[in-house]
Order: C-alpha cells, then sequence, then structure tokens
C-alpha cells in the first residue's frame, strides 16, 4: 500500500479514536466494576466476550486444562480453572504480508485490602478531574480495553489489515502467568504471532526486562502446650526466626550481584515474607508457623537455581537450631515459578513502537527494567515470540486509591493504533 494511502487510513483511524474516546472510558468502567479478583474473573471476561459481540468477532472462549499445570513455567494458584475463562479473537489479514500481532491483557486484579485505606470506592470507576479511580483502572483494565476498541475500530471502519491481529484477555497474570502461558504455548498451538504487545501500564515507557518470581512456603513444626508452662513447650513462630533472618540474608546476597540493566535500581531483587500463620491460641505455644514469600530473580537465572539458593537458606537456618535438625522446616512451591525475560533495542518491534511513539508524542521511547514480573516472560520465555510491555499512565498498582489518567488514553491508543497499521500492514482495497 502506499504511504499515502497508509496516512489516510491512520487518519481515519485517529479521527475515530478521539471521536469515540467515551467509549474507550465506560468500557474501562465497565471492566473495573467488575471485582476480577483470583476466582472471581467470570464477570469481566462476559463483558469482554460482549463487547467482541457488539463489534462483529465472535470470541474464542476457553477454560485453562488442567494439564498446564505440568508445563514450565506454571504455577498453581490452588484455585480450579473451571468457570473462569481465557477470552481471545482474531481479525483475519488478508492479501498476505505484513506481520501478526497479538495485543495482550490481563484481567485480574489484586485484592483492594484493606478498604480502610481508601478514599475511594475501589469497583465504583469514579471520575475525578482527568483521573478514574478503582482497582484495576490502572492495573490493567485501561490496558485491556484499549486492545479491544482499536480491534473493534479496525474492523468497523473497514481497514483491511495483510497479517492477523489477535486481541488476548487472559486471566492469573497477578499469581502465576497461567492464563497467557495457555494462550501461547506452542505445543498447543493456540497463537502464535510476529510480536506480541502487552497494554501493561508503562507511563510512557516501554518494558524491556522484568525479574524472575518464585513464590514458596515455609512451614516449621514446634510442640504446644499450656502457655501457664511454655518453657515446656516448643514454639514454632520463634523457631521460624532462624529461617526469616537466612531468607533475609540471602535477599541481601543477591542484591551485591548484578545485571547490566537493572543498574542505578535501588534494591532490584526483593524477598517479601506477605504472610504468617503461626499458632492457634494466645494460651497455647504455637505448634506450626508457616510463612508464604515471594523472591525474585534477574533474567538469565534459572528458576531451578533460585529454588536451590532458597533450600539452601533454609537449610542454614536448620543447622542453627537443634530443634530444627530434628524437626526440618518443610518448603513448598506454588504461584509464580517463572523467569525473567528481556527484549533487546534492537528488535524490530522495539525500534517500530519506538518511531510511533516519538513521532505521536513528541519525546524518544524510554526503557524501563521492571522489578516486578508480568506476563511478558510467557510469549519471550516459553514460546519464542518476542514481547514487550506498553500502556498508559497513572498511578497506586496494587495500592488504595489506584487511579487512571483519562489524558493518556487517546495519545497511548494512537500510538498502538499506527504502531498496529504499519506493523500488521494495510491491504490495498479493490
Amino acid at each position: 500500500m502506499s504511504d499515502s494511502a497508509q496516512m489516510a487510513a491512520r487518519a481515519r483511524l485517529f479521527e475515530a479514536i478521539e471521536a469515540r474516546e467515551d467509549e474507550l472510558i465506560d468500557l474501562i468502567a465497565r471492566l473495573v466494576q467488575q471485582p476480577s479478583v483470583l476466582g472471581n474473573e467470570a464477570g469481566a471476561q462476559a463483558v469482554i466476550a460482549e463487547y467482541l459481540r457488539a463489534g462483529g468477532q465472535e470470541p474464542d472462549i476457553w477454560e485453562i486444562p488442567d494439564s498446564l499445570l505440568e508445563r514450565p513455567g506454571a504455577g498453581n494458584s490452588g484455585v480450579p480453572f473451571a468457570g473462569r475463562p481465557n477470552v481471545a479473537a482474531t481479525l483475519a489479514g488478508v492479501g498476505g504480508g505484513g506481520k501478526s500481532l497479538i495485543l495482550n491483557g490481563h484481567v485480574d486484579v489484586v485484592s483492594p485490602e484493606p478498604l480502610a485505606n481508601w478514599h475511594y470506592d475501589p469497583w465504583a470507576a469514579q471520575i475525578a478531574g482527568r483521573r478514574m479511580y478503582g482497582r484495576g483502572a490502572y492495573d490493567m483494565k485501561a490496558g485491556l480495553a484499549i486492545n479491544m476498541y482499536l480491534a473493534r475500530l479496525v474492523r468497523e471502519l473497514g481497514i483491511p489489515l495483510k497479517a492477523d491481529l489477535t486481541v488476548q484477555s487472559v486471566i492469573e497474570e497477578e499469581c502465576t502467568g497461567n492464563g497467557a502461558l495457555s494462550a501461547c504455548y506452542r505445543d498447543d498451538t493456540r497463537y502464535h504471532a510476529d510480536a506480541v504487545i502487552i497494554t501493561e501500564p508503562s507511563n510512557g515507557t516501554y518494558t524491556a526486562a522484568h525479574v524472575g518470581v518464585l513464590w514458596f512456603r515455609v512451614e516449621v513444626l514446634g510442640q504446644a502446650v499450656h502457655a501457664a508452662v511454655a518453657w515446656k513447650g516448643v514454639n514454632a513462630i520463634y523457631r521460624m526466626l532462624p529461617v526469616i533472618e537466612e531468607l533475609r540474608a540471602l535477599d541481601a546476597e543477591m542484591n551485591q550481584e548484578s545485571h547490566p540493566l537493572f543498574e542505578g535500581i535501588e534494591h532490584p531483587i526483593n524477598l517479601n515474607i506477605g504472610v504468617i500463620q503461626g499458632g492457634d491460641w494466645p494460651s497455647s505455644v504455637a505448634g506450626a508457623c508457616a510463612i508464604d514469600c515471594r523472591l525474585s530473580m534477574y533474567p538469565g537465572r534459572t528458576v531451578e537455581e533460585t529454588r536451590a539458593r532458597v533450600l539452601a537458606a533454609v537449610e542454614r537456618a536448620t543447622e542453627r537450631d537443634g530443634w530444627l535438625v530434628e524437626h526440618p522446616p518443610t518448603v513448598t512451591w506454588y504461584g509464580f515459578q517463572s523467569a525473567g525475560s528481556e527484549i533487546a533495542p534492537e528488535e524490530p518491534l522495539v525500534r517500530a513502537l519506538a518511531l510511533h511513539h516519538e513521532r505521536e508524542r513528541g519525546t524518544p521511547l524510554r526503557p524501563r527494567s521492571g522489578t516486578g514480573t508480568n506476563d511478558m516472560r510467557n510469549f519471550m520465555v516459553y514460546s519464542d515470540m518476542p514481547a514487550l510491555c506498553y500502556g498508559v499512565s497513572g498511578f497506586g498498582a496494587h495500592e488504595a486509591d489506584e487511579w487512571l489518567d483519562l489524558d493518556s488514553l487517546v495519545p497511548t491508543t494512537k500510538v498502538l493504533g499506527a504502531f498496529l497499521l504499519d506493523w500488521c500492514g494495510v491491504a490495498a482495497q479493490g
């Protein structure tokens, strides 16, 4: 297609993006109003499926098979897959040529608790000024809505793409990544494309790298007795203390190591002891204690070697305590069990997106390295597809009073729209 015709298609798309901004905001609000925490994603996925159908696309709706849990990179959230589907749709390319593209987003959100910290109803999608407040407004229902909105506009405007454009709404990004893994696993031949953009919020940057993440539980057994003779028992909470100390020492050790894409970032590797449970009665010595932890690792480090370092830390704690030598702690792996990933700046995907970002936003596209994980790894590491994250602006992912900057919607959508027309190509119309 000629440059002038390509420009004409972009102009038509941009005009529609601006004219129908309210439609995009309404879709985001309807998604935020669905409290799609782990196990409760069906309502939000129904909104996605309805929107696709209303735009003339029949969605592909499927539940993740239990067999996925045996795949590398999968993790067990403990919640059955039944009733919590993935949703996708493909706008088929015509005429050949061009490069195929997946626009991916996750529908699940983290808990808004404690609600006392919020000044806005986390499920109301309340707009104040040019901010929309709500759990998931920023992370990442805005990006998810943009994907569906762009596919609908391209179809309704009759812009013929040369290559396939697929949009995906997946579950469990916040705890395992199983949704994206199911969507892209090549052995299942479900979806494959020449590039993937995950429209995670990025505030005018793109994610060039992110860490890998492990979730694990450590359990310690004590000996319960009445508190009146506490000295006769073995308090499992106290016996957990050397384990915590050794895990924190491992955190410090791993932060002494380096990775070129994480230079200048304060404390890039993070251990978080997010949950502790110990004992069951104030007047009983705690007979058991468990901690649930999250530990990250640089791209290039494997799940297996990081697990080995955790086990070695627990073993060091065990050697410090005679009781633990006789009653060794147990370690269970669950949730995230995934490597990090990185994309080179010379990748055609990065260079093409940077071109359109600078053209539409007037500033160079800067890379960022994420100290959290995202679904980018599922495409990069486990399915050999180049992928990055690029999306809207806002604040408060996983925090109270999370908000989306509504002024970032149209500019972000234009960048992605211009990119997809260029990447997929626009076919000649007879």
